[in-house]
């Protein structure tokens, strides 16, 4: 059992100290959002959703906390990386490492809630990329104001095609409402 905590912490630790690389091609410079922030950030919006659009919170939460893991074995992937067309082998060759140090049970679960999460399905998994994806733009939205510079328009256009759900889409209009005083 301790080795099993071992070897899941052995990512989670990595991923605390990870920087995400898309701040820093934006010019973002001093303390930076970590992959492990984003996480944090990313569930505990999760949650919030989850209640708002009356679906599995727990679900969500354990796909928010997990699906970031792999960065531990690769770290952050940006469009601007050239291995970023890739992205999807390099994320399942990541998954296997991670998963085979973990009890089969566990395994699974991981398995089955990253699969879950990739194929947008489900009300869950869709909520759950949302938050990811607000976390980012919430944090592209704390940038431009401490840079003055728009940082979160770029965000916005690419992101609008991830908010699916009546909470997602109101949120996504009020930031990129927002976006044009910044």
């Amino acid at each position: 059992m301790k080795n099993d905590i071992l070897n899941l912490f052995e990512p989670i630790n990595k991923i605390k100290h990870l920087e995400r690389k898309g701040w820093m091609l934006k010019g973002v410079s001093g303390i930076k959002d970590t992959i492990a922030s984003h996480s944090f950030g990313a569930a505990s919006l999760g949650w919030l959703l989850s209640e708002m659009e009356k679906v599995d919170s727990n679900k969500v939460i354990k796909m928010l906390l997990i699906h970031d893991l792999i960065m531990a074995y690769i770290d952050d992937l940006t469009p601007a990386d050239k291995s970023y067309v890739n992205k999807e082998e390099i994320e399942k060759k990541s998954m296997e490492k991670l998963m085979k140090n973990l009890p089969a049970k566990i395994a699974r679960e991981f398995s089955n809630l990253i699969s879950e999460y990739q194929e947008q399905k489900t009300k869950e998994s869709i909520v759950a990329r949302e938050a990811d994806e607000l976390d980012t733009l919430l944090q592209a939205r704390v940038y431009s104001k401490q840079l003055n510079k728009d940082i979160l328009s770029e965000f916005l256009k690419t992101y609008h095609k991830y908010f699916k759900t009546a909470t997602g889409k109101q949120l996504w209009n009020e930031l990129h409402e927002e976006s044009k005083n910044l």
